[in-house]
C-alpha cells in the first residue's frame, strides 16, 4: 500500500487498521495543523504513517505539562 495518500484513504486505511476516525474529524486535524500535509492543487495528501503516529499519541497525545503560576500566593486586586 502507497504511503502518501489521500484523506478518504487516510480514513479507509485508519478504519481497517482499527483506528475509528471520520473524514470531518481529519480534516479539521489538518486544518489546525495537527497533521502535516502536502497539497498538490486542490488535492491533500498525508504521509500515512504520520497519522498513525498521531493517533497512537507517539508524542504524548493531549498530555500538556500543567503551567505554574507567575506569582503563586495572595495578590492585591486594585478596584
Amino acid at each position: 500500500m502507497p504511503n502518501m495518500v489521500t484523506v478518504r484513504e487516510a480514513v479507509k486505511r485508519a478504519r481497517e487498521d482499527g483506528f475509528p476516525i471520520s473524514e470531518y474529524t481529519l480534516r479539521q486535524w489538518i486544518r489546525c495543523g495537527e497533521i502535516p500535509v502536502r497539497r498538490a492543487g486542490t488535492k491533500i495528501l498525508i504521509f500515512y504513517p504520520n497519522l498513525v503516529r498521531y493517533l497512537q499519541c507517539d508524542d504524548g497525545g493531549d498530555n500538556k505539562p500543567a503551567t505554574v503560576a507567575a506569582s503563586p500566593g495572595i495578590r492585591r486586586v486594585d478596584l
